[in-house]
């Protein structure tokens, strides 16, 4: 079993709510839901009682729980210590598949030509609620995130970075007006968005809800977890989609995407580079380096 299911039962115990929960591990209340679902489904007993206002552990539960804290903690000592092994020349970065996709070619040119020896270089994307969760496990030595939601960064050094829009796009074969062009207009369209838990999708739904609105209330909404393809298919004309403006500025700017907003809508997200509490005291000439290089890209960054 994925440690992730066990990591839900334990939120939502300490947080005593699944509501609490989904805050605080930065997914909707259904998914943690569906995780102690399956969880409960493969061990074949009820572990959480329902009944009353709290949350309460059943007998089954209470022994999960239990174990699972000490699974979790084991999986931490492991991660810590695989850590550990790595030579100082060394960097694991992660980061949302948007920056990777827009910010860290040029990065990574200017990154190698300086350091092009580095025995141990790893990068990885993810969304932005793991991130954190992989930077407190110490499983990275840093990342970047664009993210709408405030999370917990206590024992992590922060560097608050220049944020990014998140607007709607469509091809001109739609007709659709740039601008706003009103709810309907865009609500008449099928609508790509990425999975569960990723900022994007995070910030629309909330951006609906705020607005009296779900996705249901699209012609359909399509689940596509590429950023790549999502712009392909957007491109294509067969339906819009909600992305950075970084992603598709060049196709604005061709004139191959037009952008939408809508009223009540709030399409700025913030980005900020986190940095695990042990990296930050350690002399690391590379690490160091890659660091500036992410801080100079961005105008004016302004520590946490």
């Amino acid at each position: 079993m994925e440690s992730v299911y066990l990591k839900t039962l334990v939120e939502v115990v300490k947080a005593g709510s699944i509501s609490k929960a989904a805050d605080k591990l930065c997914v909707t209340q259904p998914a943690i839901s569906r995780r102690i679902k399956f969880i409960e489904e493969q061990y074949g007993y009820p572990l959480l009682d329902r009944s009353g206002q709290t949350l309460l552990l059943t007998t089954a539960g209470r022994l999960v729980f239990e174990k699972a804290e000490k699974l979790l903690e084991i999986e931490r000592e492991l991660l810590s210590g695989l850590k550990s092994m790595r030579e100082n020349k060394s960097i694991a970065f992660i980061c949302t598949p948007t920056f990777g996709i827009v910010h860290l070619p040029t990065i990574m040119r200017e990154f190698m030509m300086e350091f092009n020896d580095l025995a141990d270089l790893s990068f990885m994307f993810d969304t932005p609620g793991k991130i954190v969760e992989a930077l407190r496990d110490g499983m990275y030595d840093l990342a970047i995130i664009e993210h709408c939601e405030c999370f917990d960064f206590s024992n992590l050094a922060t560097v608050a970075l220049p944020g990014d829009e998140m607007i709607f796009v469509s091809s001109p074969a739609l007709a659709i007006p740039a601008g706003n062009p009103g709810n309907d207009a865009l609500f008449a369209q099928n609508v790509f968005v990425r999975k569960e838990g990723c900022c994007s999708r995070t910030l629309l739904e909330g951006n609906l809800r705020a607005i009296g609105s779900e996705l249901s209330d699209f012609r359909s909404f399509v689940v596509i977890d590429d950023l790549h393809m999502i712009i392909q298919v957007t491109l294509e004309g067969q339906g819009v989609s909600f992305l950075s403006r970084e992603l598709v500025q060049e196709q604005l700017d061709a004139g191959l995407l037009r952008e939408h907003r809508i009223d009540g809508f709030r399409h700025h997200r913030n980005r900020t580079m986190i940095i695990h509490g042990d990296c930050h005291q350690q002399q690391n000439p590379p690490l160091n380096y890659f660091i500036d290089i992410l801080t100079k890209r961005f105008v004016s960054p302004r520590s946490c």
